[in-house]
């Protein structure tokens, strides 16, 4: 049985990110610990098709992502973390078919989002180094590249998506840590779309920190 998608409004994503923001500046102590890092990996992207698609799933396209880590340490067992990161997702599909003039066709389709992806998480440690991570995520459509741009101009990219992350983590003494996530979208990738097309990924990434 498939589990349908809410849909849920712009307007109730930016809240969640406001309140969390207002949250993290609250709780916060004056002499908190920061910590700054970067960080690098791989994704595994696709959308869910909608419903019109018909005995057909958008397939998995492999990507990356890299950027730069900001964190406080509230207390000893939570931590509030923003990360500013460039990553590539999107989605293929080799059962569309592309007929240029009648008499030529190109089967296959892959496309590429590239983006600026904003998540805003808390950390729990339930024992030292190991942590689990949630919370929301902006991403800000660059650019879309697909296999069909030299001949048709096929998608567009969605100026912004929202999402809601889910992830486990580890950190080590000397400051490296790995995590591994997923990324439920909440909103259309695809620009004009009039359902589905709601990202998703997993993603693993390593990176290395400084505390200040």
């Amino acid at each position: 049985m498939k589990i349908p998608y809410p849909d849920i409004p712009l307007n109730f994503c930016r809240k969640c990110i406001l309140a969390l923001l207002l949250l993290w500046l609250v709780v916060t102590p004056i002499r908190a610990q920061w910590s700054v890092g970067g960080k690098a990996g791989i994704n595994w992207a696709t959308v869910r098709y909608p419903k019109n698609i018909l005995n057909d799933k958008a397939g998995f396209i492999t990507g990356g992502q890299a950027g730069i880590v900001v964190a406080y340490q509230l207390s000893r067992y939570f931590d509030m973390q923003a990360e500013l990161l460039y990553a590539t997702h999107g989605y293929k599909d080799d059962n569309l078919y592309l007929n240029y003039d009648g008499n030529a066709s190109q089967k296959g389709y892959s496309c590429r989002i590239h983006y600026i992806e904003i998540p805003l998480l808390v950390k729990y440690y339930p024992i030292a180094g190991f942590n689990i991570q949630a919370g929301p995520q902006l991403g800000i459509g660059v650019s879309l590249s697909d296999s069909w741009q030299e001949a048709v101009d096929f998608q567009q990219q969605a100026k912004t998506e929202f999402g809601v992350v889910f992830g486990l983590g580890y950190e080590f003494d000397f400051g490296g840590f790995v995590d591994a996530r997923y990324n439920l979208g909440l909103t259309r990738s695809i620009q004009g779309a009039e359902s589905g097309y709601e990202g998703h990924n997993i993603n693993i990434s390593a990176g290395y920190r400084l505390y200040l």
